[in-house]
């Protein structure tokens, strides 16, 4: 239920109230109603139904709740007017309970200038006798009412839709600048409104323009560019990217010029490098509206000076002598460099094809091994350099630094012979003598030199992978002759015999000949050569190292006998050897002989008694039974520690053994010997603390007396035996009887027997 009260108040302006249900709207205002609006001043309460232009002041009075009366104080001249319009207005209020709403809401758009849009309005729900209001730009201008368009903008707008279902689309062609803003799709009936803004995109008339220096920079440098755009609706959005990196700018980059339209941005590179060289510097002008009109982009491409940058592939090959190779010098510069390849220390190999960055080598040798250098230069200081190793493998080569024949003097008293080999890997040279396999070091060091160290020697050189090389030399030895053997020799001879004596030299030249010389004894020298004289022949041989010398005396007599010399001598000096001949009487050696093997007989025979009386075969008395008794019987019982302190106290030695205190066994004691010292070394034992009686064999009870069965029996050679009638079991052994030169120094009847 809705209704209208004014409440009067003394001298104020009346108090209008509007209410419904559950919700009124309180103002002290005037009310008025014109072109279809209730208005209050300060709150809009409900828009009505269009009505004519009227002014209506409600004085002091009351509305009835029902609308049925009027109060007194009302004029009585307005009455029948403000119950009209108050009947109208609650006939409105009534319609929209079930009045008009939105189907489709008017949207915001966009559209390129010149192009036609349409903004869209669909109400539902709209009364018949009621129109549907367009307002717009300038300052919401009535457009138009139903389909009714006003005249300032025919031509360009006009409503489009099915009006009977509540479709009344604003269309604008050509759209112009003037037709951006806000635009409402509104009636009577609604209690809201609708507004959606039309944006007219007037498009860039081309790219941004950057300015700046553009000329090539070097490295090093910095860079300042300006992106400047003019024109379009709305103004563009400025960007620097590198490549499809954006740049972040600080705030103040951004600068609006001063034409109209104009904006601008600045970029700034404090520090160029080469990396920044062929970059692609793109300003990016975006107006924000893709669908209508693409952002236009300007380039530029840096071009940044910077000196060359030098990579050689591979850096270090090794390769076999005789393949080939390609090197490659890669060069980074701006602009492009001169290449140019040497090697380090050496002119380039002529068998070397320099192609700019490629250098080819066509088959290495090992000359070529070395440090290759390639070198570019662009103009951009400093030029640009890279190396490369190239290693070759090769087999072992001896230089030429000997002779195949190298002559030495004999006698120095060093001489080295070096051997130098090159090959890669690095060989090992070692010397070797011709037919040995004895290796000697590098180099060949022969000390002293003499005639046995000439002959045929090789330096081998030795290197893995490859097989080994030599090279061989002849060492020479030339000097003074050299008569091996040159002590005194002597030979015997009998007299009548042949005599033949040799001087053997080694030489380098040849002796001028080899001169013998015999000095008899009376002191009388004679000289013989090569030939025959008298009794006496001279011949040489030629031998390997030198001549050899043989002199002969045939059917010798005694009167050749002496001192014979042998003398070589050549260029460079000589060297003799001194002979002894003795010649012997044949009859004086007859006699020598027939002494001589006597001697040798009689010498035999002794020996031959000694052995067979040494074995027992002769000369012994013994029963053979006796004899041939075995000797081993157990070792006696080692004396308790009780024995030895009694036969201490008692200080009476009776036995032959001696009590071993330290590992607890006996030994036999050797006999002493009384023309030395007791304690001498290796002559007694000075620890003897028990003395066997005068038997082979001990038992655990010892006797205090003599044995009866061994009693000594003197003879009368010097001989003493011990008298044996039966003897028992218990003296089986070996017995031993020794004379005693002094009797006096030993007790009565003391005899010494010793066990073996």
């Amino acid at each position: 239920m809705w209704g209208f009260q004014v409440v009067p108040r003394c001298n104020h302006p009346c108090r209008t109230r509007w209410w419904s249900d559950s919700t009124y709207a309180n103002s002290s205002v005037s009310c008025r109603i014109w072109a279809g609006a209730f208005q209050t001043s300060g709150a809009s309460v409900y828009k009505l139904r269009p009505l004519s232009q009227l002014l209506w002041t409600v004085s002091c009075g009351n509305f009835l709740k029902t609308g049925n009366n009027v109060k007194d104080n009302m004029p009585v001249a307005t009455d029948l007017v403000v119950s009209a319009v108050f009947w109208v207005l609650a006939l409105s209020v009534v319609l929209k309970v079930d009045g008009a709403s939105y189907r489709e809401r008017p949207k915001s758009s966009d559209v390129l200038k010149g192009d036609t849009v349409t903004l869209h309005c669909t109400i539902d729900g709209l009364p018949p006798s009621e129109m549907v209001q367009w307002y717009g730009p300038p300052d919401m201008r009535h457009i138009s009412s139903g389909n009714v368009i006003a005249k300032r903008f025919k031509g360009r707008y006009r409503i489009l839709g099915d009006t009977s279902r509540g479709e009344h689309n604003l269309q604008i062609l050509r759209a112009a600048n003037s037709d951006e803003g806000d635009y409402r799709c509104s009636t009577l009936s609604l209690d809201e409104t609708a507004d959606a803004t039309l944006t007219v995109v007037v498009p860039l008339s081309g790219p941004p323009d950057i300015i700046g220096d553009t000329a090539p920079r070097k490295a090093g440098q910095g860079l300042m560019l300006t992106c400047t755009s003019v024109g379009g609706r709305p103004p563009p959005r400025l960007t620097w990217y590198n490549g499809t990196r954006p740049y972040k700018l600080p705030d103040d980059a951004f600068k609006k010029g001063i034409n109209k339209g104009e904006v601008m941005l600045n970029l700034v590179i404090p520090y160029l490098t080469k990396w920044d060289n062929g970059a692609n510097l793109s300003c990016k002008a975006n107006q924000g509206f893709p669908s209508l009109v693409k952002a236009r982009t300007a380039v530029k491409v840096l071009n940044v000076r910077y000196p060359p940058t030098v990579t050689v592939t591979p850096k270090t090959s090794r390769v076999m002598e005789g393949e080939s190779l390609n090197v490659t010098c890669h060069v980074d510069s701006n602009p492009p460099a001169d290449v140019d390849w040497r090697k380090v220390g050496h002119a380039l190999p002529f068998r070397v094809d320099n192609r700019g960055q490629v250098l080819h080598l066509d088959r290495v040798s090992s000359s070529d091994a070395g440090i290759y250098q390639c070198i570019a230069e662009n103009g951009i200081p400093p030029d640009g350099y890279g190396t490369f190793k190239l290693e070759v493998l090769f087999t072992p080569r001896i230089r030429q630094t000997f002779d195949t024949k190298v002559s030495v003097l004999y006698g120095q008293d060093g001489f080295s012979l070096e051997c130098v080999a090159e090959g890669n890997p690095r060989p090992q040279v070692r010397w070797r003598r011709q037919n040995t396999e004895l290796y000697m070091g590098n180099p060949l060091v022969l000390s002293p030199v003499n005639y046995d160290v000439e002959g045929k020697y090789a330096c081998v050189a030795t290197s893995p992978g490859f097989a080994s090389v030599d090279k061989e030399t002849f060492i020479d030895v030339v000097g003074r002759p050299e008569v091996r053997d040159s002590s005194l020799s002597t030979l015997t001879i009998v007299e009548g015999g042949d005599a033949t004596l040799i001087c053997e030299v080694a030489s380098d030249p040849v002796p001028d000949g080899i001169t013998w010389f015999w000095r008899d004894s009376n002191g009388k020298e004679t000289i013989y050569t090569a030939g025959i004289t008298e009794h006496v022949a001279v011949r040489e041989e030629r031998t390997i190292k030198g001549v050899k010398s043989l002199l002969t005396v045939s059917t010798a007599a005694l009167d050749q006998a002496g001192n014979y010399m042998c003398r070589a001598s050549n260029m460079f000096g000589s060297d003799q050897k001194d002979f002894r001949l003795e010649v012997q009487d044949s009859h004086l050696t007859l006699i020598i002989v027939i002494a001589v093997t006597t001697v040798i007989s009689l010498l035999a025979v002794i020996v031959g008694v000694c052995i067979v009386k040494k074995k027992g075969w002769i000369c012994d008395d013994r029963d053979s039974e006796t004899s041939s008794v075995s000797v081993s019987r157990p070792v006696p019982p080692v004396p308790g520690p009780d024995m030895v302190d009694r036969e201490e106290r008692d200080g009476k030695p009776e036995g032959l053994y001696e009590y071993d205190v330290n590992n607890g066994t006996l030994k036999p004691r050797p006999p002493p010997r009384l023309d030395k010292d007791p304690y001498s070394i290796g002559l007694s034992y000075p620890r003897l603390v028990n003395v066997l009686p005068s038997y082979a064999t001990v038992e655990r009870d010892q006797p205090k007396s003599p044995d009866p069965d061994l009693q000594p029996r003197p003879s009368g050679d010097g001989e003493c035996a011990p008298s044996i009638t039966e003897l028992p079991p218990r003296h089986s052994g070996l017995f031993e009887c020794k004379a005693v030169d002094n009797p006096s120094q030993r007790p009565p009847g003391y005899n010494e027997i010793h066990a073996f």
